[in-house]
């Protein structure tokens, strides 16, 4: 069964200024099954990134559509996730307290803490 199809998809960015378009994605077409491994590899600036966000629901497409799961991704889905390549730190906090301000509100965020950082090897 297909996990996630991508169907003649294209997107298009309207340049400053002078108005000029970018392609910056497409045509493309494949389908990746269930319990596959897939890797997205290219030269900066092929696209990359712009379908990683249409997979994940952050863009929509100027063509073509994305299906996960057989539904048609119209926004972002809770059961998917994204890292992001720029870094979202606040440089004045320290680890711990990054950590934290990502799990605030639970009433055992220090408890939660330990473990990530634990998990990721940077308990000390």
């Amino acid at each position: 069964m297909k996990k996630l199809s991508i169907q003649s998809v294209c997107r298009r960015f309207t340049g400053a200024g002078f108005g000029n378009a970018v392609d910056a994605l497409g045509p493309v077409d494949f389908d990746i099954a269930n319990g596959e491994f897939v890797a997205i590899v290219g030269p900066s600036g092929c696209g990359k990134s712009t379908l990683l966000k249409l997979i994940a629901g952050l863009d929509r497409s100027d063509d073509g559509q994305v299906l996960l799961d057989g539904v048609v991704v119209t926004g972002p889905n809770p059961h998917c996730g994204m890292v992001f390549q720029q870094f979202a730190l606040f440089p004045w906090l320290t680890i711990r307290r990054n950590v934290a301000f990502g799990v605030a509100g639970s009433r055992s965020s220090q408890h939660i803490v330990d473990a990530l950082l634990d998990a990721v090897g940077l308990a000390a």
